[in-house]
């Protein structure tokens, strides 16, 4: 198993470039700002905690809006 572990670093590596938004973003969504993406990752996390969810289902959710909010303009209405 320790021969793979170099190949499956530089794998997961490669993979968390891939899906890793850029810094700063946000400034090219020209009606959200930094602080209505943390009201509503707060609200995640409150809705990540009343139902029980595992962690990793509120990174995903979080990389996913990140991501999405990266490429595609949102208005502040369907934010």
């Amino acid at each position: 198993m320790a021969e793979f572990c170099r190949d499956i670093f530089s794998f997961l590596k490669r993979s968390e470039d891939l899906t890793t938004p850029q810094m700063g973003y946000i400034e090219q969504q020209p009606d959200i700002s930094e602080r209505m993406r943390a009201i509503l990752v707060d609200w995640l996390i409150e809705v990540h905690l009343k139902f029980k969810l595992k962690s990793e289902t509120l990174f995903l959710t979080v990389n996913l809006i990140d991501r999405f909010l990266e490429r595609v303009r949102v208005e502040r209405s369907k934010l």
